[in-house]
C-alpha cells in the first residue's frame, strides 16, 4: 500500500477510541481504494486523499455526532491548552507558595509547609481548569475555527510515518521543567538540608537530615537527574518512539529509581532527634521508607509497562494480523 495511504489511515485512527481503531481502518482503506479505481498513481491517490478531507475532520465523521459542552471541533486543542495551563499554575504556584513559606515572619513546620502548597496547588488547578474549560465552551459554542493548519497537498505530505508512536512535546516540555525544579532544589538541599527540619516556637529546628552524612549522596542524585533530562531533551528532539529510545528511557527511570531506593534506605543519613520527636524508633521508619519505596517501583513499572505497549504493541493499523480489504 502506498505510504501516504498508510499514513493518512493512521492518523485519522489516532483521533479514534482504541477499540474503533482496527475496524475505521480497514473500512477506510477499503473507501480510498474504491475511490482510487485501480489508479495507483501518487497524483491521484494525492488528489483521493485532499478531497476526504483532514484526517482530524474525517475522523469526526466516524465519532458520529453527539451533545457536548467541548465540540470535537476544538476538543483536541483544548486537551493541550488545559495541559500546558495547568502545568504553568502548577509549578507557579509551588514556588510562589514555597517561597512565601520560607520568609514567613513564623517558623512553619515540613507538615504545614506541604498541605499549604498541595491546597494552592489544588486551588490554582481547579481555577485553570474552570476558566480554560467556560473559554473552550464559548468557542464551541459559537463554531470558533479551530484549525491550525490548512488541510492541502503540504499537510498531506507532512503527516507523520507513526504517529501513534509519537511523543508529546507537552509532556517533554513537562519533564523538562519539573527536572529542572528538582534540580535547582537539589542544590537548595546540598546547601541547606536543614531547611527540611520541624520547627518549634522558642526552640531550634530539628532537621531531618545530619548535612555531613547527606552531602555526598546528593551529588549522585544530582548526576541521576541530568541524565534523566538529557532523555528528555532526546525525547523531544526525535518526537517518535523507537526501541532504542524506549530502552534509554527505561534505563535512566530504573536507575534514578534504585539510587533514590538506595539513598532511602542509608539510615545514618536521617537525624535521631527528628525520629524520635515522632515517638517513633528506627526499625517503624524503615518500614514505613521501604513500604513507600515499594509503592513508587509499583508506579514506574506501570509508567514503563505503559511506554512498552506504545512501542511495542500500537503498531501500524495494517500490521494488526488481520489483512487489510482491497
Amino acid at each position: 500500500m502506498h505510504d501516504l495511504i498508510v499514513r493518512y489511515v493512521e492518523e485519522t485512527v489516532r483521533h479514534l477510541p482504541v477499540k474503533e481503531r482496527e475496524d475505521v481502518a480497514l473500512e477506510l482503506e477499503a473507501n480510498i481504494q474504491d475511490m482510487l479505481a485501480g489508479d495507483d498513481s501518487t497524483g491521484k491517490i494525492e488528489e483521493t486523499l485532499l478531497a476526504l478531507g483532514s484526517p482530524a475532520t474525517l475522523a469526526r465523521q466516524y465519532r458520529g455526532k453527539e451533545r457536548y459542552l467541548i465540540g470535537p471541533e476544538t476538543f483536541d486543542l483544548y486537551l493541550m491548552v488545559l495541559k500546558i495551563v495547568s502545568l504553568v499554575v502548577a509549578l507557579v504556584t509551588m514556588v510562589i507558595t514555597f517561597v512565601s513559606l520560607f520568609f514567613a515572619s513564623e517558623p512553619t513546620s515540613i507538615g504545614v509547609m506541604i498541605s499549604k502548597v498541595l491546597a494552592s496547588v489544588f486551588s490554582g488547578l481547579s481555577g485553570a481548569f474552570l476558566w480554560v474549560t467556560i473559554t473552550f465552551a464559548i468557542m464551541s459554542y459559537y463554531q470558533v475555527n479551530t484549525e491550525l493548519e490548512e488541510w492541502n497537498l503540504k499537510a498531506l505530505h507532512s503527516l507523520e510515518q507513526a504517529p501513534t508512536r509519537r511523543i508529546k512535546k507537552s509532556d517533554s516540555i513537562g519533564d523538562m521543567v519539573g527536572l529542572s525544579i528538582f534540580f535547582v532544589l537539589l542544590i537548595v538541599l546540598y546547601s541547606r538540608s536543614d531547611l527540611i527540619a520541624i520547627y518549634r516556637k522558642g526552640a531550634g529546628p530539628i532537621p531531618l537530615f545530619v548535612s555531613s552524612a547527606l552531602k555526598p549522596y546528593i551529588i549522585g542524585w544530582m548526576i541521576t537527574t541530568i541524565l534523566t533530562f538529557c532523555v528528555a531533551v532526546i525525547k523531544f528532539a526525535k518526537k517518535v518512539w523507537s526501541t532504542q529510545l524506549f530502552v534509554i528511557s527505561a534505563v535512566a527511570d530504573l536507575l534514578g529509581l534504585c539510587y533514590f531506593i538506595f539513598l532511602s534506605t542509608r539510615w545514618h543519613i536521617y537525624n535521631p532527634d527528628f525520629l524520635a520527636f515522632f515517638s517513633g524508633n528506627i526499625n517503624q521508619w524503615q518500614i514505613i521508607v521501604k513500604a513507600a519505596c515499594v509503592v513508587l517501583l509499583i508506579l514506574t513499572l506501570i509508567s514503563l509497562g505503559d511506554d512498552a505497549y506504545t512501542v511495542f504493541r500500537r503498531t501500524r493499523p495494517n500490521e494488526s494480523g488481520k489483512a487489510p480489504v482491497r
